[in-house]
């Protein structure tokens, strides 16, 4: 899989708001094919590149217990190709799958009686040595070998490589909770490439090492969650939080459904979620529309409509009845996390939630002048107003020096909760706000790859068209908007709060990160994961890549690369 440090830049730059000059209905054409895949179009002279990409309406919210991490590990599957990219000899690849998927059944069986005991408590965990049977040796042992034998016959990173020998750039693709995104750069005598390529892995799919790439998702869950200093106690408190709420479950997927996953499971997935009418296809650039629709209705209007349509997520969010409070020790600084439960995707106080966030955020927010430069008992204090596709949550949270009580960062975060929610916000604070959101978000709409990101990124969350009017409703937001959504779901009494302090005699944090947020921390643990595990090639690229991202992020991402780049010695 094509997978870069572009996943965690776009997918930050993709969850900023959008803002633009005039109407977006102006310049973006809406089409619809008799399959029912959309594209939207965007006419812009003299680019020299494209910016194209889908989405797959899919997220891990669509999954279930049994199957979490079915999106992810999609994203992955994408990238291997088809019946004519990716493989030398496509029938004996055919063979070779089939006999695979035999001896993999043949493995679940006896999978059977090792769940059984480990949910009775004779053995540990499913990689307990004593669960080995020597008849699960040698299946393995033969399922390896044919493992190897896919090996020889597939040509490595063809449909990348496809790609790069035409000049194209970028090729990457993320999934969170409500979408799957996939996107690249293409050189604009190159589109009918780019529609060929992408209509060959949808129409023509192969699931080509499926099996070793379950290994490869369950290592980078190992890399992401289980070896960073608050992995883990974060997925056991999201989990908490969103009770029986399909996004309680981790994106990457639970380690035991990832390993049990069949490539019959995978097919059926795919045939419902991967139609062509459950997908949105986005160019930005210098192109003939008319030519641009006749390639679209040539390649991606050969797919047949899905027979089924996708389920709906039907459950809704849970009450917490009370609030709760989620403790843990972590080779990490103390910090404290308050969330709340707000409202989804283009609700009503979407906007005025979103200016109350940002009341709160930066170095000139409410939170870094009391507990970082007033008190001095944090190193960093932030907000996000996070509405997404099926529901919302508004959090606070706070990393603390040394030796500070995490619940006093509690209480300190709480007392500005309760300032604003008693005496409101001033005209200057609610002018500042709205003056930094629109002049942030012209900016990102000014270059191609980024609106054609947020056009994804917007169509993934329901409706690309509320691009068009969030900024108008933010300007409308008055400060007793701000103050009325501040008493309406910032409450004590019904939220969830994550208390982290450090294990004694836990490694030390790097000073230079003492002003990092925690989402700045999470972003630079993944981008280091992500570099940990490529290959040396694919390292020397991302490596590449990483100063002209620079220039084109906002300074919080900045400063994450800054650090990278000096930690590699670049």
């Amino acid at each position: 899989m094509k997978k870069t440090l572009l996943f965690t830049f776009l997918l930050l730059l993709s969850l900023a708001v959008t803002a633009q000059h005039k109407t977006l209905k102006d310049v973006v054409s809406e089409h619809q094919l008799d399959n029912g895949m959309r594209f939207l179009l965007v006419q812009r002279d003299g680019a020299p590149m494209i910016s194209a990409g889908w989405v797959a309406h899919v997220g891990s919210a669509n999954e279930r217990p049994g199957t979490t991490g079915m999106s992810h590990l999609f994203e992955h599957m994408m990238f291997k190709g088809s019946n004519t990219i990716g493989v030398q000899d496509a029938k004996l690849d055919d063979q070779l799958r089939a006999e695979l998927d035999g001896l993999r059944a043949q493995m679940f069986e006896l999978e059977r009686d090792s769940r059984l005991k480990v949910r009775t408590g004779v053995a540990e965990s499913m990689s307990d040595t004593s669960l080995q049977s020597d008849e699960m040796k040698a299946l393995e042992s033969k399922f390896q070998a044919v493992i190897e034998q896919q090996r020889e016959n597939l040509i490595k990173d063809q449909f990348d490589q496809i790609y790069t020998e035409q000049g194209a750039t970028g090729m990457n693709a993320f999934t969170n909770t409500d979408m799957t995104v996939y996107f690249i750069r293409v050189p604009k005598n190159k589109l009918e490439l780019w529609f060929w390529m992408e209509s060959e892995r949808l129409s023509d799919p192969v699931f080509r090492e499926f099996y070793s790439e379950r290994d490869v998702v369950y290592e980078e869950r190992r890399l992401r969650t289980e070896s960073t200093p608050t992995g883990k106690q974060n997925e056991v408190y999201n989990s908490m939080y969103w009770r029986g709420h399909p996004y309680g479950w981790p994106v990457v997927g639970w380690p035991s459904d990832i390993s049990a996953i069949t490539r019959e499971q995978a097919e059926d997935f795919f045939d419902i979620y991967y139609a062509p009418n459950n997908l949105t296809a986005v160019l930005v650039g210098d192109f003939d529309q008319a030519h641009a629709l006749k390639l679209a209705n040539d390649y991606f209007g050969r797919i047949p409509r899905g027979k089924k349509a996708p389920p709906e997520v039907v459950t809704l969010f849970m009450p917490l009845e009370g609030g709760f409070e989620y403790k843990a020790e972590v080779e990490a600084p103390p910090s404290a996390t308050l969330t709340f439960h707000t409202t989804a995707y283009a609700g009503v106080d979407h906007p005025a939630l979103m200016v109350l966030a940002d009341v709160l955020n930066g170095k000139t927010g409410r939170l870094h002048k009391r507990m970082v430069l007033k008190d001095q008992i944090a190193t960093s204090a932030s907000a996000t107003a996070d509405s997404r596709k099926y529901d919302g949550v508004f959090e606070i949270r706070a990393t603390g020096k040394a030796g500070v009580d995490p619940q006093q960062l509690k209480a300190t975060l709480l007392e500005e909760v309760v300032k604003i929610q008693t005496d409101g916000i001033s005209e200057y604070d609610l002018e500042k706000v709205r003056n930094n959101l629109t002049a942030n978000n012209l900016r990102r709409l000014e270059d191609n790859f980024f609106l054609g990101i947020q056009l994804l990124y917007y169509d993934g969350l329901r409706d690309w068209s509320y691009m068009e009017t969030l900024m108008d409703r933010v300007k409308l937001v008055s400060r007793e908007d701000v103050q009325r959504v501040a008493e309406k779901y910032l409450q004590a009494s019904d939220m969830g709060s994550k208390i982290f302090t450090r294990k004694t005699g836990g490694e030390p944090e790097d000073p230079a990160l003492a002003e990092f947020s925690e989402q700045q921390k999470q972003m630079l643990n993944q981008l280091q994961s992500q570099l940990a595990s490529a290959s040396t090639e694919k390292k020397k690229e991302m490596l590449i890549e990483l100063p002209s991202m620079r220039e084109a992020s906002p300074p919080e991402v900045q400063a994450v690369i800054d650090y990278l780049l000096q930690q590699q010695g670049k």
